[in-house]
């Protein structure tokens, strides 16, 4: 019996798992939400706009500080000239609520979320809208409740604001309990608002606070290194031509 090459031929490989060749080099690794994972400087808000944002703030924290400062006194002289503060800090917020209203509808401000997903952009448009409704209304229910108690309000003494009701006890007790609410309405709101500031800060590294804030804007460091370990442990696994080639299952002999 002749011999000649072995009948019994070696077994072929079986097919990598990874048919395709590395794919690393081609994937962005993109490492911040907002596509940007370097440190920037951001455009910051107009003036104005920052003015009347954080002078709005102020004036609300002096007029709740007032109200409360107001009910643990007893001298009369002292409550009227607080609640006179309390009311003129009132028609502030209102008259410059009105006019934030009208630059935003007016002038187009900087976007320093571009990429945020849809739902959470309603959702910031949404609780902006909530924000101006109650800095509008607060005020005014505020005047209105004044007005019921028969009592004619003038803005910085200057010219005297018309009545927004007739005098009516009852009614103005009524009043009284929808600005109470409203301002704990408003406080939940403005929660919710400077903790979305700080998410975007520290969470989402963008430049959405830091836009608003006074004075000179600084660096924002926008690569989430957090995500970037993750990233780079998921490809650490993956097999590469500096590694070798993929390893294949052993084949079971014939």
């Amino acid at each position: 019996m002749s011999s000649g090459p072995d009948s019994r031929q070696s077994p072929e490989p079986a097919p990598s798992r990874r048919l395709h060749t590395d794919r690393r080099s081609d994937i962005p690794r993109v490492y911040a939400w907002s596509h940007a994972a370097a440190v920037v400087k951001p455009t910051r808000h107009p003036l104005l706009v920052i003015a009347m944002h954080w002078g709005t703030m102020l004036a609300l924290i002096v007029a709740v500080a007032a109200t409360f400062v107001r009910d643990a006194i007893e001298d009369d002289t002292y409550r009227q000239a607080l609640l006179h503060v309390h009311r003129q800090l009132g028609l502030l917020v209102l008259l410059v609520a009105a006019w934030r209203v009208v630059v935003r509808i007016r002038w187009n401000l900087a976007d320093h979320a571009p990429d945020m997903a849809f739902p959470l952009r309603w959702a910031a448009k949404a609780t902006h809208v909530f924000l101006y409704g109650l800095l509008i209304a607060l005020p005014l229910v505020g005047w209105a409740l004044t007005s019921a108690h028969g009592i004619w309000l003038s803005y910085l003494g200057m010219f005297r604001l018309p009545m927004l009701v007739a005098a009516d006890s009852e009614f103005a007790d009524t009043l009284n309990d929808y600005h109470i609410w409203l301002a704990w309405g408003l406080l939940a709101i403005v929660i919710a608002h400077a903790a979305a500031a700080l998410w975007h800060h520290f969470v989402r590294r963008d430049t959405v606070l830091t836009a608003m804030l006074p004075g000179a804007a600084g660096g924002v460091q926008v690569a989430d290194r957090r995500r970037a370990q993750r990233r780079d442990s998921q490809y650490s696994q993956w097999p590469s031509e500096a590694n070798g080639p993929a390893q294949s299952p052993p084949a079971h002999p014939q």
